[in-house]
Order: C-alpha cells, then structure tokens, then sequence
C-alpha cells in the first residue's frame, strides 16, 4: 500500500476538498432535526413558512455542497487510478519475463482491469464517506445528548454493537475477497486457454471434457462469492434489527419522558430524526466496509507488481570477454525458475558480422531458449554472452536490443496500417522508398503493392486480414527497414513455400553482407545459406560447425539427414 502513497500527491487538493464539502453537507444536515423540532413548536403560520423556507434553503444549499463534493472525488480517484494504472503498464511491460511468467497473463492483466477499476470505487466512496458517515453518526449523538442526556445512552449502545459487526464481518470477508480474486485469475487463465485452443478441442472431440472443467472451476469461484455476498448482505439485516430495537426502546422512554413534561414532542421527533440519520450513515457504512475490503485486496495485487519496479535491473557492465567477434558466447547455462534440470547446458560458440548461423534441433532442444537470451528476454544464469560493434558494447538492455532484430515464428502484427507496422520501434520519419525495398528483400512488395491502399492498407489485430505466409513478411521486412548488426529468425520462413522461402534468403544474402544472420529451424533444408550450424539435443551443444563437418562426425545429424531424405522421397 505504501507503494501507492505517491499517487495522492499529484490530487491533493482534491482529495482534501471532496470530503471537506461532504463534511459541510453533514452540518446542514444535522441542523434539519432542530428546525422540525422548531416547526413543531410554532403556533402561527408565519413561523411555519418561515422554517419551511427555511429547510429549502438547507436542502438547495446541501445538495450544492453534495454534487461539489461528488465532483472533487470523483476527479481526485480517477486521476489517482489513471497515474497508478500507467505506472502499472509501463511496470508489467518493463518486468522480466521470469516474473512474467511468475505472475501469470491473466493475473495482471485482472490487476490492470478489474483490480484498477476497484480501487478507483473504492477511492470515490471513501473520500464522500470519509467525513461525512462519523461526522453525521457522531454528530447526531453529540445533538441528541444536548437535548436528552439519558436517552443518548442507547444511541451510544446501538452505535459500538453496530461497529463491532461491521468490523467482526469485515475480518472474515477480507480473506474471502483474496481467495476470489485468485480464482478469478485461474478462470480468465483457463478461458484464455480454451478459446486459444478451440479448434485443437474440436478436433479431439473434447468439447464437454472442458466444459466440465470450466463448470468446475466457475462452481469454485461462485461458491465463495455465495459465502462472501452472503456474510455481506448479514449486516444490512442485523444494523436495521439493532436500529429498530434501540427506536423502540426510543419511543417507549421517549413517550414516558413526555407524559411526564421533561421532554417535548418536537424533541422526540428530534431525536427519532437523528436515529434515522445515524442509521442511514452506518448502512452507507456498511457496504463501504466491503467497497474497502474488495479495494484493499485489489491494491495490494497492484503494489505487488509496482514494488517490481523498484528493483534496479543490474547493469550488464563490461564483458570479460576479450573479443573483436559480434557475438560471443561463453559456457552459457540457463534453468527456468521451478524446473529441476537446465534448458541448456555449457553453451559456446561465436559469430561476426556478414557470417549466417544455423541453430537446429528436434522439439525440447532448446533453440527458442538460446534466442530469448541473445535477446536478454531472460537473464541468463551462467556464463556470459556478449556483443561488440564498431568496437561498442551495450551497457543497457535497451542498448543491448538496439544491437538485434527479431522475428519470432509467431508473428505479432499490431491493429493499424502496414506503414504503421512497418514503422515500428522507428523514432524519425522513414521514406517511403525504404519502405518498400524493406518489402521487396522480405518478398512482401508484390502483394503489398496490389492491395488498393498499398501501405496504407489496414491491418486488423494479430494481422488476421493477412495469410500466415503474408504475415511472417511483413514480420520480416519490419525488421529490415532500418537493419541492426544482427538479424535473428526464429523460424520466421515456416508459412512461405520453398520458392519464395529460397528468393528471401538469397535476397537477405545480398543486401545484408554486413549483418549477422541466425537462423533457427528445425528442417535442415533451411540451412543451405549458413555458414556454419550450432546442433542442439536436449540443451545440449553437440556440435558447431559447417553443414559436411557435421554430417561426417555428428550421428544425431546424419539422422536428421536421412529422416529428410525420406521425408522428400515420399
């Protein structure tokens, strides 16, 4: 929570006004009870009217004060949330993908959705309720004692019985709430599953397997919302029962104390007002215990992914690697948190520009791995990898990813136009002209230039107005229109057919001479171009070395080899 302190500072003003004028719409609501008490005592209708105009003019000026108030905390939470919620975004996109994969998609994007919005409800009802509910509570008994001291007594009694169930309930919803929330991120996680995969559940005829697993895990959550509404909607029920027992016992000592001349009627209307008054504020109270409650557990979820935030990322220093080569990479070792054996082991190999490097390996080798740390998406474990161009070494990890393209297999188009996909990552204006040869290498030009709009054309999200084929060029002309020392495709070419797939690499050949290409794939005939290959098996390094040198020593790629052959003899 201390996380979120800062937040306030920017809407003080506002947070301070909000509850100041709900403060002064209580005052004026006090003074009601007061001037019926008055009314009641007139005996011309001079007098009436006048304290008819005059609970008018409380009731116009209240609700001035009440739509002020409204409008300060309304606008203190909104930018509360607004400024906590981007500092949120730019955290989660900042964290590393170890904590990423620790929290879970689906939790923060719920922190970054539903876990904001409540704050932001709870934010507004606590700055209108802040002041207001004890000042009227509080209030009302301080008038009530003015007028019986002896009466008061009950008010008191009613009103610690009444905070002791708020307070009592509250310190058992609280851990329900949490275990909601929860739940809540296991269901998005497992709706998230099963729509990406719907079409693999159809063809396996596991339509209703799934649909029990969903009905089981929304059974899970629904049953503790069950118990948390349930406990929640106990203290309505109990605050009227306390409220209605403590008039009771109101009217019957009240109507004796008036029988007997020591309290007036207009005095016991008074004080039944101010009952009501009090009664009204605690059940406000009430459902803002479990505003609060909800808010406090959706914070908390937030502070937790801000307070990431905090730890400075350890700055990637000088290599130790005395080396002029573009990449370098020393007895690299790499386990992923809560995996009991390494992804990789005792990685070696180096690389300079203008050279084309073949990663290969079955399912489970490892490739993607080693790609997500060249490219610093994890933080390697041991050993060291390092880049060096034009003499220059990276010092940042942003500087370390301004050294490197990618484009990954799964390609990731973003809701625009193909100009504004292209331009991504770019900070000045590109031409045109460089647009489109970034599209003629990638073999995209041809069916760009034919669509109506050409670069202009638009581009739905995740690209789906476009072939997977069309997609993984664009991916890759992306990559090209401003080119970077090092090219990385991990089994970007999977869609294209083996002629255009040929016409890309022979283009790539020709205009990038002075970049470093890794190639990643799992078939063999992709590596034609390489100049040499790095075999992976089970995390393994089995060898590095040229297409003949591997088949003639290596028995895992003389496999491949002939699982190739067979595959193209068919």
């Amino acid at each position: 929570m201390k996380r979120l302190r800062p937040y306030v500072k920017g809407y003080l003003k506002e947070t301070i006004l909000g509850p100041l004028f709900k403060l002064l719409e209580a005052l004026f609501e006090l003074l009601v009870p007061l001037l019926i008490d008055v009314q009641i005592g007139q005996r011309n209708s001079q007098g009436i009217l006048g304290v008819v105009l005059t609970l008018f003019a409380l009731a116009v000026v209240g609700l001035a004060f009440s739509m002020t108030a409204q409008y300060y905390s309304s606008k203190a939470a909104v930018g509360f949330t607004k400024q906590m919620t981007d500092d949120l975004f730019e955290t989660i996109m900042g964290l590393p993908k170890e904590e990423q994969d620790r929290l879970g998609y689906a939790s923060l994007l719920s922190r970054l959705t539903s876990d904001s919005f409540q704050v932001q409800t709870g934010i507004n009802q606590s700055l209108r309720l802040f002041l207001r509910a004890p000042i009227i509570v509080f209030g009302a008994i301080i008038m009530a004692y003015w007028i019986s001291p002896s009466l008061t007594l009950w008010f008191v009694i009613m009103v610690v019985i009444l905070l002791g169930l708020v307070f009592g309930i509250s310190r058992f919803l609280n851990p329900l709430y949490r275990v909601i929330r929860q739940e809540t991120d296991h269901l998005v996680r497992l709706t998230s599953q099963q729509l990406q995969g719907i079409r693999v559940i159809k063809a396996f005829n596991q339509t209703q397997n799934e649909l029990q697993t969903f009905k089981e895990q929304n059974d899970s959550l629904s049953h503790n919302q069950y118990q948390a509404a349930t406990l929640a909607n106990l203290l309505n029920p109990m605050t009227f029962l306390v409220v209605n027992v403590t008039l009771l016992i109101l009217i019957w000592q009240g109507s004796w104390q008036v029988s007997s001349g020591t309290l007036s009627q207009g005095m016991l209307v008074a004080l039944i007002n101010y009952l009501l008054q009090i009664l009204s504020e605690l059940l406000k109270m009430t459902m803002l215990m479990g505003t609060i409650s909800q808010s406090v557990t959706a914070a908390n979820r937030i502070s937790e992914v801000l307070t990431l935030a905090e730890k400075k990322p350890i700055p990637l220093g000088e290599s130790q690697l005395k080396t002029s080569m573009l990449l370098t990479i020393n007895h690299l070792s790499f386990t992923y948190s809560r995996a009991s054996e390494p992804s990789l082991y005792n990685i070696q190999f180096s690389a300079n520009q203008g050279e084309w490097i073949g990663i290969i390996g079955g399912t489970g080798a490892g490739k993607t791995t080693l790609v997500e740390l060249i490219c610093r998406t994890y933080s390697h474990n041991h050993g060291e990898i390092s880049l060096k161009w034009q003499g220059q070494t990276p010092k940042t990890v942003e500087d370390w990813r301004r050294f490197i393209a990618f484009v990954p297999q799964k390609v990731q188009l973003f809701k625009g136009t193909i100009r504004s996909n292209l331009m991504l990552g770019q900070s000045t204006p590109v031409e045109d002209q460089k647009l489109w040869q970034a599209l003629e290498i990638a073999q995209a030009k041809d069916f760009v230039a034919a669509l109506p709009d050409q670069l202009e054309s638009p581009v739905e999200a995740f690209g789906r107005n476009f072939s997977g084929g069309q997609r993984q060029r664009l991916a890759i002309a992306r990559a090209l229109v401003n080119p970077k020392p090092l090219l990385i495709l991990d089994d970007a070419s999977s869609a294209l057919d083996n002629v255009t797939r040929v016409q890309l690499f022979k283009a790539l050949k020709e205009e990038l001479s002075d970049v470093l290409v890794i190639l990643v794939t799992q078939s063999i005939k992709n590596l034609a171009f390489v100049d040499k290959i790095l075999l992976l098996d089970q995390g393994h390094q089995l060898g590095f070395a040229s297409h003949e040198e591997l088949k003639a020593t290596h028995s895992v790629y003389q496999d491949m080899l002939a699982l190739q052959r067979k595959g193209e003899a068919k």
